[in-house]
């Protein structure tokens, strides 16, 4: 068994098979939210079987902070990977990652303003739990900034780190046309979002380098819920010409998907493929289990504080705009079944 030379929550989670959220909370003993014993002794054991070492309680007590300002929170959103990731990576430099929620509420801006520019904090983090362009903050603070999976033009010279979408959706929809899928369908969500967009961006060119002509009745707008996606699936599955292949652009929308083809009677992959994109927990509970394109927000949240350290420490920064790529997890339901020979 070959082991990462440094181990961190992120190898214990996908060794274990879970979030690296789930590998925060029990290695630093957090009973805020409900695990099962089953989850934590084996988080415990795949740690203790990799050699983790876990550094905090032996540190001194943390003096330095950083603040990481998000515009609005929402429960159960993957971007609690990003905060988590960052959290670990500022206690690995004896750093306070203090979370402020905005709230999507200018007026507590200047609060926050007043608290950060006395409270000694060395530098923030802007961050927003999608990816969008962010409205500048805070004018008056000198301090070093980062922006987490959002960008400002107004704010030049400050580095964002942003998910790489396209090429995300790129590799899930040649994925199926390496599996000879050439009829492929996507199911969006709403266009105002950069994530949206960006994600049909990647599914239309990975098509036209495989001089295939992306068709628009193949491309349904939803609203990223469930049933939604349940609507735009059936539509799918009514034409006359069918697709072969759905990528989805979320697992939550996948699973929509799923209710609406099996509703139809028809199995999956065999007379439909799918594949999501967040790699969300539940795409590994499904049956058939669900290919998806990792989100990679634990990675973005440890590069956001590494860069912001990079900054205070003087050193200079390259790349002010850094897209970071998810892995195609390839899963049951988008492997085309081989035919049997008739002999």
């Amino acid at each position: 068994m070959n082991l990462p030379t440094k181990v961190t929550m992120s190898h214990i989670a996908a060794r274990a098979g879970v979030s690296q959220s789930t590998v925060s909370l029990v290695l630093n003993g957090s009973y805020n939210i409900k695990l099962s014993d089953a989850t934590r002794e084996k988080v415990l054991g795949v740690a203790h079987e990799m050699g983790y070492v876990h550094k905090a309680a032996s540190r001194p007590l943390v003096a330095a902070k950083i603040a990481m300002v998000i515009t609005s929170l929402v429960n159960h959103d993957p971007f609690i990977e990003a905060i988590s990731a960052a959290q670990q990576a500022a206690r690995q430099h004896n750093k306070l990652l203090a979370i402020f929620d905005l709230e999507n509420e200018p007026e507590n801006c200047g609060a926050l303003e007043d608290e950060i520019s006395h409270g000694g904090y060395q530098g923030l983090i802007y961050a927003s739990c999608m990816t969008r362009q962010l409205t500048p903050i805070f004018p008056n603070l000198s301090i070093p900034r980062v922006m987490l999976n959002g960008y400002c033009h107004e704010l030049s010279g400050v580095p964002c780190i942003l998910p790489a979408d396209k090429i995300g959706a790129y590799k899930a929809t040649f994925h199926l046309l390496e599996q000879g899928y050439t009829r492929i369908a996507i199911l969006a969500g709403e266009m105002w979002m950069d994530a949206a967009n960006d994600r049909i961006e990647g599914y239309r060119q990975a098509l036209i380098n495989y001089d295939i002509y992306p068709e628009e009745r193949y491309i349904q707008v939803t609203n990223w819920s469930l049933k939604e996606a349940y609507i735009k699936t059936i539509k799918l599955l009514e034409m006359k010409t069918r697709p072969e292949a759905i990528f989805c652009s979320s697992d939550y929308i996948a699973l929509g998907c799923y209710q609406a083809i099996f509703s139809k009677g028809l199995r999956i992959p065999e007379d439909v493929a799918v594949v999501g994109y967040d790699n969300q927990s539940l795409s590994s509970e499904l049956t058939p289990e669900l290919t998806s394109v990792d989100l990679p927000y634990g990675e973005m949240g440890e590069i956001a504080l590494h860069t912001l350290l990079d900054i205070a420490n003087q050193h200079s920064i390259v790349d002010l705009k850094m897209k970071v790529e998810g892995m195609l997890v390839i899963r049951e339901s988008s492997i085309r079944p081989k035919k049997i020979k008739k002999v």
